[in-house]
């Protein structure tokens, strides 16, 4: 079944390579379509987080930022499958970063560091242009795909741009790169699966339980923390910008960087509430002990 599954899904995604760009997004509506209006895709969860972190919303705004939810989601699954054919010249035109000089920094001189970013806009291009961008110097920590064909697939197109890719399996490898000069590429805004680790903070009005991997690895080896902004500037075109959090984050109080990443993550997602990935169930767990609790 998992070899069938494989088959179907390459077979996809190379039909999409082929559809010219811009009719990508007749795709999108329809998916959207199907996922909004017919199955209603965790329509609750969309709705029910949206309401918690925006106390007041009208009826009509509630709805507004839904539907915005919904055209982002389709949006970005259907450009993220057509970017696995992209080549370096056509992810240039369409997804930038700003302020890369703080990051050549630190690598110029074989100073490895973290870059974070939130689940907003496409952060799968981010990824690949991480590798394209950056040659060769870029590590990314992914969830592995339980379908082992389709995960061996999958990651054999994204690693084209030169992005080395380690699951969360593999962490223990980070320090064979550390004195290399690496980008260590991390997302920590989506709920942990070890609660009894999470470091509990103040998240869009909500107490929230937050993963620990950037803290632990930048305080561990010792490594510089860069926030990686992605802003949507039109259909199909993003911007990325880069701003420091911190140097040393060994000197930094238990919680204090993930207290700081949590807050850029959410500037982040006040600029464009909906391009935020609101259909992950971010706020399953209710805080009943354990875990690290930070005042704001």
């Amino acid at each position: 079944m998992q070899r069938l599954i494989y088959l179907v899904i390459r077979f996809l995604i190379q039909v999409l390579s082929l559809i010219p760009y811009n009719a990508i997004y007749i795709l999108s509506r329809f998916l959207y379509f199907i996922l909004y209006y017919l199955i209603r895709y965790r329509r609750t969860v969309v709705k029910n987080n949206l309401t918690n972190s925006y106390i007041g919303l009208s009826k009509g705004q509630l709805d507004l930022l839904t539907k915005d939810t919904y055209r982002n989601l389709t949006e970005i699954t259907i450009e993220g499958i057509k970017g696995l054919s992209f080549n370096e010249a056509t992810l240039n035109e369409r997804f930038k970063f700003q302020q890369a000089e703080l990051i050549f920094k630190y690598i110029n001189n074989n100073q490895s560091v973290i870059v974070a970013n939130g689940h907003i806009g496409n952060w799968e291009w981010a990824v690949l242009q991480f590798g394209y961008y950056f040659k060769n110097k870029s590590i990314g920590i992914y969830k592995q795909i339980k379908n082992e064909y389709l995960n061996h697939y999958i990651n054999s197109l994204r690693a084209k741009s030169t992005i080395q890719l380690l699951s969360t399996r593999e962490t223990r490898l980070i320090a064979e790169e550390i004195p290399k000069g690496k980008i260590i590429l991390l997302m920590g805004d989506q709920n942990p699966s070890n609660i009894k680790d999470a470091i509990w903070t103040r998240f869009l009005n909500q107490e929230t339980a937050c993963l620990h991997g950037i803290e632990k690895y930048a305080k561990q080896y010792k490594l510089p923390v860069i926030f990686g902004s992605i802003r949507r500037v039109k259909k199909g075109y993003y911007t990325m910008s880069f701003s420091l959090l911190t140097e040393q984050a060994e000197l930094l109080a238990p919680g204090q960087l993930t207290q700081m990443y949590m807050a850029a993550v959410e500037q982040n997602i006040q600029d464009a509430p909906g391009n935020w990935l609101w259909t992950h169930r971010r706020w399953k767990h209710k805080r009943e002990g354990g875990g690290l609790r930070i005042e704001n």
